[in-house]
């Protein structure tokens, strides 16, 4: 089915409610306490329409965008061309990509981790991010806190929103019935919806993702087993002062990890 409203242009209006600046503030104000140092340079792993990349670059920080589908680099470098920013993106697999440069942080936002389906993907992908980073390099995760896929949804974090802007207005659906999770790949099916509607009519996005569900156990094991990072903080969202507990105000998986070797 051919669709008229692009992919990329949905999700930049569907998510942009996000506090990118609030956020940024959080990854620098982590990574410089593990680095003891000004961040320099960062990248931003399946950055999707490049926000934090972009506002990194503002602040001074060399600043690469990475994400493994053309057209959502493609859409990036159109508004980072709007806005003059100084931010750089490449297409690029986050298991295997490799940065002409060191940067000092890396990233990975939403639920993007999750789709490193197997603990092979995953340690893969923890020897491309460490191969990318300095000398003491940090790498921040933001991904589901644990209980959303045990049976315990009390994160309070929406499954459904409308934004819009200009003539477009898209409302988001993250979840159906018809979802399931497999305890033994821990793979989790999640259907997504976007429904849109602007000057074309009205259409609908659909897709049944897959995304990898793990414990704080099996997270923290597959650290040790690569043996190129350790985990030196954990929180509950992007705040200093919420850590990750099983508290209502711990929404998220934030952990923080440091380069070793």
């Amino acid at each position: 089915m051919s669709h008229t409203y692009s992919l990329p242009h949905i999700y930049d209006i569907a998510f942009d409610f996000r506090d990118v600046p609030g956020e940024c503030d959080f990854l620098l104000s982590v990574a410089e306490k593990h680095l003891t140092r000004k961040v320099a340079s960062a990248t931003e792993l399946a950055c999707g329409p490049g926000w934090h990349a972009q506002e990194m670059a503002s602040r001074g920080i060399e600043s690469v965008g990475l994400d493994l589908e053309p057209a959502m680099i493609e859409h990036a470098q159109g508004r980072t061309k709007a806005e003059t920013s100084k931010a750089r993106f490449v297409v690029g697999d986050m298991k295997s990509f490799a940065l002409d440069n060191p940067v000092d942080l890396a990233y990975v936002l939403i639920a993007s981790f999750a789709h490193l389906l197997t603990n092979d993907d995953i340690i893969a992908h923890f020897n491309a991010v460490a191969d990318s980073l300095s000398e003491g390099g940090i790498y921040v995760i933001s991904t589901a806190h644990p209980r959303d896929f045990y049976g315990d949804r009390s994160s309070d974090l929406p499954t459904q929103w409308t934004a819009a802007r200009g003539d477009l207005t898209v409302t988001t659906e993250w979840g159906s019935s018809e979802d399931s999770f497999d305890p033994i790949t821990e793979i989790d099916t999640v259907t997504i919806t976007f429904d849109v509607t602007g000057p074309h009519g009205h259409e609908r996005h659909q897709s049944r993702e897959q995304l990898r569900r793990m414990s704080y156990q099996t997270f923290t094991a597959l650290v040790a087993l690569s043996g190129r990072f350790e985990l030196v903080d954990a929180y509950g969202d992007f705040d200093l002062a919420t850590p990750f507990t099983n508290d209502p105000d711990s929404g998220r998986f934030v952990p923080v990890l440091k380069k070793l070797r």
